[in-house]
């Protein structure tokens, strides 16, 4: 990679810190970031090589004369946020980003091997969103799966079974999303939608055919009867499995629970979270493992 010692040029810098001893000249329009070596170093093994003795870039590093290295390549904003995670710039550190963005830096995360180092502020920025449109639910799932992150990788997975009702197989249509996420990821959640709609018609035929004969019993049963008929067979496949999950958690077993002493597990909320982890689909199983052992 080449180098060159900063000049007076009246280039625009961004102090992510005031005393760096490197400027990262980063993209296409030359955005300029003056950081600490030994930051980038403690965060990133790549950065740990690159500015090592070994390397050019880790020579007479000065802080009076700050060496220049050229990423053009990479994310102008996804790195200014990356830097100012690293050099602890907390004020400077968005809490909510577009999930665009976030993909940005994941793949620069990815490139640099930054997962530890952006673990925590990472958190709020991966977490699933509901209403998203589909691209967006995509670049979620493909930033989470390239952070490495297992438990936000489920949770973006369960809001994709529950939440999003078209096929799944849109979301290759965009590059990013078709390039990072394996494809059986994508047949693995229509399987397991599948399977959860089959299982909640299950719950709600069981339900309509209550052997209990008192009358809350008999409502109960009547409330099941209507759902079956609102969405069994057809409709059930055209409607986000959220919708139909709220509606039954509507028919409440409160009463239910009080009379016979039900465990958790036997209720119908116990038994809706037992569906659910069910369904979810564990991303270490599918690094290293085929779809049918997932």
């Amino acid at each position: 990679m080449d180098t060159a010692k900063h000049n007076s040029k009246p280039d625009c810098v961004t102090d992510i810190v005031p005393d760096g001893d490197v400027v990262l000249i980063v993209g296409g329009d030359d955005v300029r970031l003056r950081v600490h070596s030994q930051c980038l170093r403690s965060a990133s093994q790549v950065f740990g090589a690159m500015f090592g003795p070994n390397w050019s870039e880790g020579q007479r590093l000065s802080r009076e004369s700050p060496t220049e290295v050229p990423l053009p390549e990479d994310d102008a904003d996804a790195m200014r946020t990356i830097c100012y995670v690293i050099h602890h710039r907390n004020d400077l550190v968005p809490q909510h980003l577009p999930a665009k963005e976030v993909l940005q830096i994941a793949i620069e995360v990815d490139k640099y091997e930054l997962v530890i180092a952006l673990k925590f502020a990472s958190l709020e920025w991966l977490k699933p969103q509901a209403s998203a449109e589909r691209v967006e639910m995509g670049h979620l799932l493909a930033a989470v799966f390239l952070f490495d992150n297992t438990d936000l990788f489920m949770a973006n997975i369960l809001t994709l079974i529950l939440h999003y009702d078209g096929s799944y197989l849109d979301f290759l249509d965009d590059e990013f999303t078709s390039q990072i996420i394996p494809l059986r990821i994508f047949y693995l959640l229509e399987e397991r939608r599948t399977k959860l709609r089959a299982e909640l018609c299950q719950l709600l035929i069981r339900g309509k055919r209550g052997n209990c004969k008192c009358g809350w019993g008999n409502t109960r049963s009547e409330k099941y009867g209507l759902l079956l008929v609102e969405y069994m067979p057809i409709k059930m496949l055209k409607v986000p499995i959220a919708e139909v999950i709220t509606k039954m958690t509507q028919v409440s077993t409160e009463d239910m629970e009080r009379k016979y002493s039900l465990r958790y597990s036997e209720t119908l909320l116990g038994k809706l979270d037992a569906l659910k982890r069910e369904a979810s689909i564990c991303i270490d199983c599918v690094r290293s493992t085929g779809a049918a052992d997932v």
